[in-house]
C-alpha cells in the first residue's frame, strides 16, 4: 500500500468515525424521523445523503443491459475489433436498506448475473463467444451509512463498506465455457455525500468516492503463484434531480480515475479515467402510504483513457415499508 493510500484512508476513517459519533449524539436529543417528514420531505429519502428512519426497510430490485464494445484512448473511443473484448451481460440485482437508527443506515448490494457473453478473441487467444452460464452472483457490497447532518436546504453523509470476493473470479472458472463474475478480491469503499436544496421538489447532488483494492493470489495454469494488485478507484459526480407529483427525472456527470493494476509487479493495465453521463426517470413516490415506485437508468460513456466503454441501459422497483 503506498503511502498517499494508506494517508487517505486513514483520513477517511477518521472522519467517518467523527461522523458517526456526532450522529449518535445528534439521535439521543432529535424527534421521531417518521414524525418529522411531512410532504414534501419524503421526497428527500432520495438523497445521496439520506438515511432511513429508525426501524424501516428500502428494498430495491434492478434489471440491467450492460454492452461494452470499445474503449477509450487518448480521449478517442475506439472499436475492439476482430478479437477483441466485446461483452454483453444481463443483470439482476437486489438491495436491501435498513434505519438502525434515525441516522445509521446499514445496507447490502447483491449483483446477479443472468447471462454473459464474451468475446473471448482478446482474453484467450481464441475468438469464441463464452456464456457464464445462469445466475452466477457477483461480488457483494456491504456498507453503513451515516448522516452528518441535514437541514432543510442541504444534507451530508459518510459512508464506508467492503466489497466481498464472492464472485467468480476468471482464474476460478472454464475458460470455454464461463467468464468470470468478480474480481477475486476484497475492495475498502469510502464516501462523501451531499445534497442542496433547489426547490422543494429539485436538489443538486454530489459524491466523492474512493476504493482502495487489496491485493490477491492465486495459482496460474502453469502452477505458478500469481500476486495481482487492481488499481485504487478515485471518483466525483455531480447532478440534478427534479421530482413532479407522481414522477421524476434527473441526470449526473461522473468521473472515475484507477490507479494502475500490476500483475507480479509489473503492470498490466496503465492508469485510465472516464467521464461518464447518467440520466435517470422515475414513476410513482416512495413514502408509507404510497409504498413504490419504478425507475429507469441510461448511462454512457464520453471521454476518457484506457477505460473501457461501458453502455448500461435498466430499470428498478423500489418500495419502502416498517
Amino acid at each position: 500500500m503506498t503511502r498517499f493510500t494508506s494517508l487517505v484512508l486513514v483520513a477517511c476513517m477518521w472522519a467517518w468515525l467523527g461522523a458517526v459519533s456526532s450522529a449518535m449524539a445528534q439521535e439521543n436529543s432529535s424527534l421521531e424521523y417518521e414524525y418529522v417528514l411531512e410532504a414534501p420531505s419524503w421526497g428527500m429519502l432520495e438523497w445521496g445523503s439520506a438515511t432511513l428512519p429508525r426501524g424501516f426497510w428500502y428494498p430495491t430490485v434492478e434489471f440491467l443491459y450492460l454492452y461494452n464494445g470499445s474503449y477509450f484512448k487518448a480521449g478517442k473511443e475506439i472499436d475492439y475489433g476482430a478479437g477483441g473484448r466485446d461483452s454483453a451481460s444481463y443483470m439482476l440485482n437486489g438491495s436491501l436498506l435498513y434505519g438502525i437508527t434515525n441516522y445509521l443506515t446499514a445496507g447490502v448490494y447483491i449483483p446477479v448475473v443472468l447471462d454473459q457473453k464474451v468475446d473471448s478473441g482478446g482474453l484467450y487467444a481464441s475468438s469464441k463467444k463464452i456464456k457464464s452460464g445462469v445466475s452466477n452472483v457477483g461480488d457483494i457490497q456491504l456498507f453503513l451509512k451515516c448522516r452528518v447532518f441535514e437541514r432543510y436546504f442541504w444534507g451530508l453523509a459518510t459512508q464506508v463498506g467492503v466489497t466481498l470476493p464472492s464472485g467468480q473470479a476468471y482464474d476460478k472458472v472454464n475458460v470455454y465455457k464461463e467468464s468470470g463474475t468478480g474480481d477475486g478480491q476484497t475492495d475498502l469503499n469510502l464516501s462523501v455525500l451531499g445534497d442542496i436544496l433547489v426547490t422543494e421538489q429539485a436538489f443538486v447532488t454530489t459524491g466523492t468516492r474512493f476504493s482502495h483494492q487489496f491485493k490477491r493470489e492465486y495459482i496460474d495454469t502453469a502452477g505458478d503463484r500469481v500476486e495481482e494488485k487492481p488499481g485504487d478507484m478515485l471518483g466525483f459526480d455531480v447532478g440534478f434531480v427534479r421530482n413532479f407529483t407522481d414522477f421524476g427525472m434527473g441526470g449526473a456527470l461522473k468521473y472515475n480515475w484507477w490507479a494502475a493494476a500490476k500483475r507480479n509487479g509489473e503492470v498490466i493495465n496503465e492508469q485510465a479515467d472516464l467521464f461518464s453521463v447518467s440520466l435517470r426517470f422515475s414513476v410513482g413516490k416512495i413514502s408509507p402510504e404510497r409504498h413504490g415506485k419504478i425507475g429507469f437508468v441510461l448511462d454512457f460513456p464520453v471521454t476518457g483513457k484506457n477505460a473501457p466503454a461501458t453502455y448500461k441501459v435498466g430499470f428498478n422497483i423500489q418500495s419502502i415499508f416498517r
